[in-house]
């Protein structure tokens, strides 16, 4: 693609050279007008049970609840379970896994070393699928943490699931359109 590039992936935020003002270029979907959409995030939480049967499916998107109340904006930016409200249309570049801040340090290794994640459109069309580690995050944890079992430090480490900052991270070679309300988790 000629044009500038504005940092997203295949071309993805280019300015199309004797395009309208206020267009840009979005691989698999084209021109969009910038005041059309915006840059957002979407997230979901869920609890991770102590003990993992293998083979266990722990679905992102679908569930707004978690143990019958309803999750917090902290929790989710979901409206609509496993689908953009009527009328919206997302974009993704990116899909991340990121620990809880205060979850416990081997619990996460062992969640990343074992897990493997899959983003699914529609019923079955698997768009992005790999081990939890190739989905590093912008916003990993980053610093010291300990672990304690009786108020004494055991283990002293940095644990982080990407690099914390958005920048440093890859972007999806092929962005997911997800348009006319199709279903995601």
């Amino acid at each position: 693609m000629n044009g500038q590039q504005l940092g997203q992936a295949g071309g993805a935020g280019g300015i199309m050279p004797g395009s309208e003002a206020g267009t840009i270029f979005v691989p698999g979907v084209g021109p969009l007008r910038i005041t059309d959409w915006r840059q957002d995030l979407i997230w979901d939480m869920e609890v991770i049970p102590m003990v993992i049967a293998a083979g266990q499916q722990i679905v992102f998107f679908r569930n707004l609840q978690i143990a019958g109340v309803p999750k917090t904006r902290l929790q989710t930016s979901m409206v609509t379970p496993s689908q953009m409200p009527s009328g919206h249309r997302a974009i993704v570049y990116g899909i991340h896994f990121l620990p809880m801040p205060n979850s416990d340090y081997r619990d996460c290794q062992t969640v990343i070393a074992n897990g493997y994640a899959e983003f699914i459109t529609g019923d079955t069309k698997r768009e992005k699928s790999g081990p939890l580690w190739s989905f590093p995050s912008p916003f990993g944890n980053t610093g010291n943490m300990g672990i304690d079992g009786a108020g004494a430090y055991t283990e002293l480490t940095n644990f982080n699931n990407g690099v914390p900052s958005e920048a440093a991270q890859g972007k999806l070679a092929i962005p997911i359109d997800l348009t006319n309300e199709m279903t995601f988790q």
